[in-house]
């Protein structure tokens, strides 16, 4: 079905917006968290499962949606995806229960996994080839702005207006998207296969896709491996996705395509968007942590510092085909990887002084990385996948992108956390009361009137401060150190292979 260029132009907004919707809404309610659990009258700790249950659904039927798209159409499946989105949207709005908001949560999560491999799917399809990266690079925009925007968005809703409306903005929004793909689409002919759900594999990807979120989301809180709960969740995930792959490997009719792997560029950019996403999810997640609970920074303002992330993309995806056409994907995909990893080693040398400027400068490099990112590597993903197997592809590089998205997300904050009791403990223990700068301390305060046990609150602050900043920068030093390890693996998808034939 060939369409005019008014309405490829038009499809690719739309499809664009709906994804912007579903990629914002894996951020958009973190802050708003203690508000939900206050007005639903349950603990912070339960208040979190808003997310968990999310981040649960949406990577069960993520993985899936190759094969949604082959047993009932691309068109049909991202259609309802969006209308159903919207609906567990409005439904997690109203809730009046707290066991009704994490159902509808799961749900929500549930039909939205579709949508981001089909429309990509679709805008790769419907593009002419001396267009589609320009429409794959608006497309991968929202990926990488929508984490950034969330917690700006959700934050300024909730703190304005009611945390209910994080989900009615999706509403107007998704309706509006969906009436105008299905304008465009909604009479394409498609073809489809009928073939069974296999039941196995979907059980191991559903009991292992949950035990790793909820071990990632709650494996801080419950001291991780010191917890039989934990340890429970940690080992029936690893068996499930390990089975998982297995099975999925040696089955006729599989419902994940991991045979896909065997191509060589397929699974490099896996490698490359399980890491560097990990990486940059995690720091997102703990600059403006950071920012609140150790610089005193506002919520606003911390969002303000790590806004600059977006410039770049924004200003600079449209000259990214144009890049790419010039100089191919590994070129762009080496820069990218150069650019975060001089961001990551300008963050690891911040010290407490650091203003406002600062942070968002190396916010602003690391989005500068982004623009040479993530179209470069979906177009790496796809290059060299059967036609026919590209929802199934984009359906696993997704998944990946997602779930590794967590990891990262709980590998860093942990680490974060960690290593800053390891820095309070050995800054602790250089300050006695004999040493030269204590008694400074203590004696200018005395002086000033401060009563000694707030003078020794507030060196405990100081020395709390110092040693998350201290932590900030371990985590950043590691990222940057892994960002040129992934420019070594870049060197991989330069040798030329002879790509495996894909059955199946």
């Amino acid at each position: 079905m060939n369409l005019s260029p008014l309405a490829s132009k038009i499809l690719n907004i739309a499809l664009s917006v709906a994804t912007f919707l579903i990629v914002l809404d894996y951020s958009i309610a973190n802050v708003s968290i203690p508000y939900i659990a206050g007005d639903l009258a349950v603990s912070y700790d339960q208040g979190t499962y808003v997310i968990t249950s999310f981040a649960v659904g949406n990577g069960i039927v993520l993985a899936i949606s190759g094969w949604l798209s082959r047993r009932f159409g691309a068109v049909k499946i991202l259609l309802a995806s969006i209308l159903l989105f919207v609906l567990f949207s409005w439904l997690c709005g109203v809730s009046w229960r707290f066991e009704m908001l994490i159902l509808c949560r799961f749900l929500q999560g549930a039909v939205s996994g579709p949508l981001i491999p089909l429309s990509q799917t679709l805008i790769l399809a419907h593009n002419p080839p001396e267009k589609r990266d320009r429409a794959l690079a608006l497309w991968s925009l929202v990926v990488i702005v929508g984490p950034v925007v969330g917690p700006i968005l959700g934050g300024w809703i909730t703190f304005d207006y009611k945390w209910p409306w994080i989900f009615f903005i999706n509403v107007p929004i998704g309706l509006l998207a969906a009436f105008f793909i299905w304008r465009i689409l909604g009479k394409k002919e498609e073809k489809r296969e009928k073939i069974h759900l296999e039941w196995t594999g979907f059980l191991l990807l559903a009991i292992g896709v949950a035990c790793l979120q909820i071990f990632l989301d709650k494996g801080q809180q419950f001291d991780w491996f010191r917890s039989p709960i934990i340890r429970i969740l940690s080992t029936t995930s690893l068996l499930c996705l390990s089975f998982l792959v297995l099975w999925e490997y040696l089955h006729p009719k599989p419902l994940m395509e991991v045979r896909l792997a065997k191509i060589r560029s397929f699974w490099v950019s896996l490698l490359c968007i399980a890491t560097a996403y990990g990486m940059y999810f995690g720091s997102v997640v703990i600059v403006p942590l950071w920012l609140q609970t150790n610089m005193g920074y506002t919520s606003p303002w911390a969002g303000i510092a790590v806004a600059p992330l977006g410039i770049a993309p924004v200003l600079l995806v449209s000259f990214v085909p144009k890049i790419m056409e010039k100089f191919g994907k590994l070129i762009p995909l080496f820069c990218s990887f150069l650019l975060f990893a001089l961001s990551s080693f300008y963050t690891a040398y911040f010290t407490t002084d650091v203003d406002i400027w600062h942070v968002a400068f190396s916010r602003f490099l690391m989005g500068c990385g982004f623009v040479f990112f993530i179209t470069p590597l979906i177009a790496l993903s796809v290059q060299d996948i059967p036609k026919e197997k590209v929802a199934s592809a984009a359906s696993i590089f997704h998944f990946v992108r997602a779930i590794c998205g967590g990891i990262g997300t709980s590998l860093f904050t942990t680490l974060w956390l960690r290593r800053g009791y390891y820095h309070h403990e050995r800054l602790g223990s250089s300050l006695t009361s004999y040493t030269d700068n204590t008694h400074e301390f203590f004696s200018t305060l005395t002086q000033a009137g401060i009563p000694q046990e707030q003078t020794r609150e507030l060196l405990n602050i100081t020395v709390d401060n110092q040693a998350a900043l201290l932590s900030i920068n371990d985590c950043f030093y590691l990222m940057g150190w892994l960002f040129l390890a992934l420019c070594a693996l870049l060197l991989l998808a330069q040798k030329k292979k002879q790509i495996s034939r894909v059955t199946g």
